[in-house]
């Protein structure tokens, strides 16, 4: 696939998620146990997300990664427990969008790492995948999109 970066600004937004340690081959069982017990803890605050799930990964390693998976929220709603209130970054970004199964994700972190460097700008912390396609509603996984998004350090 072939994807196209836009940069763009973007304000910080809060949220509320899981972080923790995983295997690679349990990725998706882990964002699926994550995101359902974030989202029912915040409708049981009485909250409504304030847009798309998603997963920031702090820590990538050959067979562990540590992921963050939550959902962005009003502002004033705390955590409980494992569920932690924290921030998407706001700020310049670089982001695509990912068509297709969440397998070939990677490709897309991949497309904006060659975008930085090409561009001569530097990463200000870790990507997020924001799954703007519900695969509840969407069964084809060739129809599911993915934002993925790259926070840029300022220019030197």
């Amino acid at each position: 696939m072939s994807y196209r970066c836009a940069v763009k600004s973007v304000a910080a937004q809060p949220t509320l998620s899981i972080t923790g340690r995983t295997r690679v081959a349990n990725l998706s069982a882990t964002i699926g146990e994550f995101l359902p017990e974030v989202w029912q803890y915040i409708t049981a605050q009485g909250a409504t997300p304030a847009g798309p799930p998603f997963t920031r990964y702090h820590e990538i390693g050959p067979e562990e990664v540590v992921l963050e998976a939550g959902l962005p929220v009003p502002p004033g709603i705390q955590g409980s427990g494992r569920i932690q209130a924290g921030t998407l970054p706001g700020g310049e970004v670089v982001s695509t969008v990912h068509v297709g199964p969440y397998h070939s994700l990677p490709d897309a972190g991949a497309a904006l790492t060659a975008w930085t460097r090409a561009h001569g700008r530097a990463a200000a912390g870790p990507n997020w995948e924001l799954y703007v396609t519900d695969p509840g509603v969407e069964p084809d996984p060739t129809r599911w999109k993915t934002e993925v998004v790259q926070p840029l350090a300022p220019r030197a």
